[in-house]
């Protein structure tokens, strides 16, 4: 079994209980599909656990972010970072895009967004030749994601699509944090949906206590598991 997990945005409490769910369940491998520092109070812890676990781990758009801030969230970027090391954004730089892993019956692509994007959107309803396209580009039998922050799981046959949802920042209207298990069975790639409860209220508590200036934002949509602002 192979764990995909992703969108932590520096929620430690959230990251912590996945974990130890993880830890509890075994898998053979665990992806980290991006994501990990912005937005939410403890971005360097955050970063230093998946460190420390050495996962294999791919760079998000915000991870991206880091280096080039689009204008609109210039100031909370430049908190973020300032709480990161240079140890810290070293890794976080030089994260790949993409993870593969090869498997009978076919691979298994780990992604961001797309395998053509680290910032474009895929939803869950997406029109069949995006979804085409997204196995056409991976050259794989699975593709598992984030970004979204919308976990789902869509069965096309001989192809599979998951969302692992995210971490610390849902946003699919259930606030426990979400990860994704995929393995095979009987030769067909199968993904099972988890979500993991977490002291939410310590989440919040520490993200209005701090200066970042995405607090506020980062806890309404926390607390609503939504992305609207």
């Amino acid at each position: 079994m192979i764990a995909v997990l992703g969108d932590i945005h520096g929620n430690l409490w959230a990251l912590e209980a996945v974990l130890a769910e993880l830890d509890r369940r075994g898998p053979r491998q665990v992806i980290v599909a991006g994501d990990l520092a912005f937005g939410g109070p403890r971005p360097a812890e955050c970063v230093a656990l998946i460190q420390r676990r050495g996962y294999p781990t791919i760079r998000g758009n915000t991870d991206e972010w880091l280096r080039t801030a689009p204008p609109h969230v210039h100031d909370a970027v430049s908190w973020t970072s300032a709480q990161l090391n240079d140890e810290h954004r070293r890794f976080l730089a030089g994260l790949p895009l993409q993870w593969r892993v090869s498997q009978s019956p076919g691979d298994l692509v780990v992604v961001h967004a797309t395998p053509w994007s680290i910032g474009e959107v895929v939803a869950p309803d997406a029109p069949l030749a995006v979804v085409e396209r997204v196995f056409v580009e991976a050259k794989a039998a699975a593709v598992a994601y984030g970004h979204i922050h919308i976990a789902y799981v869509r069965d096309l046959g001989e192809h599979l699509l998951v969302n692992a949802g995210s971490v610390g920042l849902p946003a699919d209207g259930d606030p426990r944090a979400s990860f994704v298990e995929l393995e095979v069975r009987h030769g067909k790639g199968v993904a099972t949906l988890q979500r993991i409860s977490y002291d939410l209220g310590a989440a919040l508590a520490a993200a209005r206590a701090s200066e970042n200036p995405e607090a506020d934002r980062w806890a309404r949509r926390l607390a609503a598991a939504s992305s609207a602002p």
